[in-house]
């Protein structure tokens, strides 16, 4: 798994996303990333689910 997306993923277990939806927007500022950038590598990342919405305030959950 590469370091970005290694990043993105603490940060979404240190915000709880097993068990409930965060923002693009929480991401980047956890981890210290422009928006759109966490955005992109979400929406590869197989772990995760997206809830819909738009740019920084596009939801997330990470798949059970």
């Amino acid at each position: 798994m590469p370091k970005r997306q290694k990043m993105i993923l603490e940060a979404l277990w240190y915000l709880g996303a097993m068990h409930h939806e965060v923002t693009t927007r929480q991401v980047a500022e956890q981890v210290g990333l422009n928006v759109n950038g966490v955005a992109q590598t979400l929406g590869v990342m197989s772990s995760v689910v997206c809830l819909g919405g738009q740019g920084g305030e596009t939801k997330w959950k990470l798949k059970n």
